[in-house]
């Protein structure tokens, strides 16, 4: 018996308030989508850490460290508190470590290639 042919309804152009979602997600990712900030993420995953502690795990100048770190948590990536001189990071979005994690999985990055 012949099948029925199928048709395929045109899809939609999405209107300008349908975007608006795709572009927090897209921001989002950038936020995250640099090397140097995804060691941080990497490094945060294990807990709180003081800029200073941050920038001597990962060997890099304090200013630049300093401002990748404002720049994930104007995003909601991150999250910070501070105690006296300290400024303190963690992770704000955990759903940001999961999506981090599915990517290293897919690129088939071992954990001792972090």
């Amino acid at each position: 018996m012949a099948r029925a042919r199928q048709t395929r309804r045109p899809r939609r152009l999405a209107k300008a308030t349908e975007t608006e979602p795709w572009d927090r997600v897209a921001r989002t990712l950038k936020a995250v989508a640099h090397p140097f900030r995804l060691r941080i993420v990497d490094l945060l995953e294990d807990g709180e850490r003081s800029v200073g502690d941050i920038v001597e795990a990962l060997g890099a100048k304090p200013a630049i460290t300093s401002q990748q770190l404002g720049l994930m948590r104007d995003r909601g990536v991150l999250a910070a508190r501070r105690e006296g001189n300290h400024v303190y990071y963690r992770i704000a979005n955990v759903h940001i470590v999961h999506v981090i994690h599915c990517i290293r999985e897919s690129c088939n990055m071992s954990d001792s290639e972090s």
